[in-house]
């Protein structure tokens, strides 16, 4: 067994000792059907579940200062709250994790796709358009209670992807998505969040540790070991409002089952802990976002704490190579100083960037489409977004705002120039892009030649 894998189970052992206490644990993998509650955004700024949904209320705005700082890639992306989107598509990466020369961490690269989820058990989807593959998402309860068929399928999409010279990223939502079997022997949560709402198990809970750990270890990690077209997993925990982002759309004193912050942190390490141990790929996690934060929160009870933790923990157990970050809400304007809506992870952003972790860009919304939902005074006027919800448009600023939207917010996450000269500056590695943007005839990235250009720089680079 490698070294990572040793630590990890060696870890997750002892901190599920620790969680069972007297009340003790059961170790089979769960099960259950349930509910596949993939889209909607709630609140702040916001909650979708892949690129291809959420909403933004984004602003019109003149060209912010551009600040060159050289460098690679990083990235980032998120809905807020307003127009909801069109493209739901898969995402993935062709690209293997690879060392970037002069002695720096292995890193994940690659060009994926953020599309619509695996719906239903055995399901192969195999309509991504990027360079390099999809990112496969799916609910945890996507097969009900049976682990094995939830494993098959995964590696039959795996064995497509493969098929077309691609590799993979794979999600496994959790959140409201939990097998039945699970929640019937769980501590549960009533969730009431927008459009999510349903039971889930609280994290600490030593009847879903052990299931989420056989699940992971007992099925799934078995049956994708070794597949040449698994590229990275997402970590996902049962507190994430749409089962994918790091975000729990809660406010702190109406989640009226929270022990106390260190058992809280506990149980995402013990988490981390069942991922490290169940997989031979980096572990990655969505970190945009910040829990427990909504509008009205008391700026006290905002969980910044906790990611910051889970990515010291990942690092320092099983070393830097191990983990990537994702921004599921990858826009420079969430990101450009502290009047910005998402600035308070910056912390976390700067510590992985300094040590060279791999990071990856979702984008807010698509490039083609939505250019104005990256829109921001304080960076730059890709068009103003008029309406609400389904009906809202962009209203456009000029004859290019798809194209300088794509060059400005890939060369910002990419560390080679911001915008704004207070942003947090990254070193991303890979991008999920929307199936509006990979389409191959009329996606920016077709269409456009510094937008594929912008693109590029998160290709694997050469041994």
């Amino acid at each position: 067994m490698p070294v990572r894998r040793v630590l990890a189970v060696l870890g997750w052992f002892a901190a599920t000792a620790a969680l069972c206490g007297a009340a003790g644990c059961q170790g089979e993998d769960g099960d259950a059907g349930s509910s596949e509650a993939m889209s909607a955004t709630t609140g702040s700024s916001d909650a979708s579940t892949g690129a291809g949904s959420t909403s933004d209320a984004g602003t019109s705005a003149a060209t912010g200062t551009s600040t060159s700082t050289g460098g690679a890639t990083t990235g980032a992306s998120e809905s807020d709250s307003g127009a909801t989107s069109t493209d739901t598509d898969a995402t993935g990466s062709d690209t293997d994790t690879d060392t970037t020369g002069g002695g720096e961490p292995a890193r994940l690269w690659g060009r994926f796709e953020s599309g619509g989820p695996i719906s239903s058990c055995g399901m192969i989807k195999d309509d991504w358009s990027s360079d390099d593959g999809p990112l496969m998402r799916m609910s945890l309860d996507l097969c009900g209670d049976d682990m094995a068929a939830l494993a098959e399928t995964i590696a039959d999409n795996l064995d497509a992807v493969e098929a077309r010279g691609g590799r993979a990223l794979l999600i496994l939502n959790q959140g409201i998505n939990l097998p039945a079997g699970w929640l019937a022997q769980c501590e549960t949560y009533a969730l009431d969040s927008g459009n999510f709402q349903g039971d889930l198990c609280v994290p600490w809970d030593p009847n879903y540790q052990a299931s989420l750990a056989a699940a992971l270890s007992d099925h799934v990690g078995p049956a994708v070991a070794g597949h040449p077209a698994l590229a990275g997993v997402y970590f996902t925990i049962s507190t994430m409002t749409n089962g994918a982002e790091m975000h729990f759309r809660v406010l702190r004193d109406d989640f009226t089952a929270f022990p106390d912050e260190e058992a809280f942190t506990a149980s995402y390490l013990s988490v981390m802990d069942a991922y490290q141990a169940a997989f031979d790929v980096p572990i990655l996690f969505e970190a945009g976002h910040c829990i427990f934060d909504l509008p009205q929160a008391d700026e006290a009870d905002v969980d910044c704490e906790t990611p910051l933790a889970l990515y010291r923990h990942a690092r320092d157990n099983y070393g830097v190579e191990s983990v990537g970050l994702g921004l599921w809400n990858c826009a420079e304007r969430f990101f450009h100083g502290p009047d910005a809506v998402e600035d308070h992870v910056r912390p976390l952003l700067e510590e992985a960037t300094a040590d060279g972790a791999s990071m990856g860009c979702q984008t807010v919304g698509n490039f083609s489409e939505q250019p104005c939902r990256f829109s921001d005074p304080a960076i730059g006027d890709y068009g103003e977004l008029m309406g609400m919800g389904k009906d809202a448009v962009c209203i456009p600023a000029g004859d290019n705002d798809a194209e300088a939207a794509c060059v400005d917010t890939l060369r910002w996450f990419s560390g080679a120039e911001a915008q704004s000269a207070t942003s947090v500056m990254v070193q991303g590695s890979w991008l999920e892009s929307w199936s509006a943007d990979t389409d191959p005839v009329d996606g920016i990235i077709a269409t456009s030649d510094a937008c594929r250009e912008a693109v590029d720089q998160f290709t694997q680079p050469a041994p």
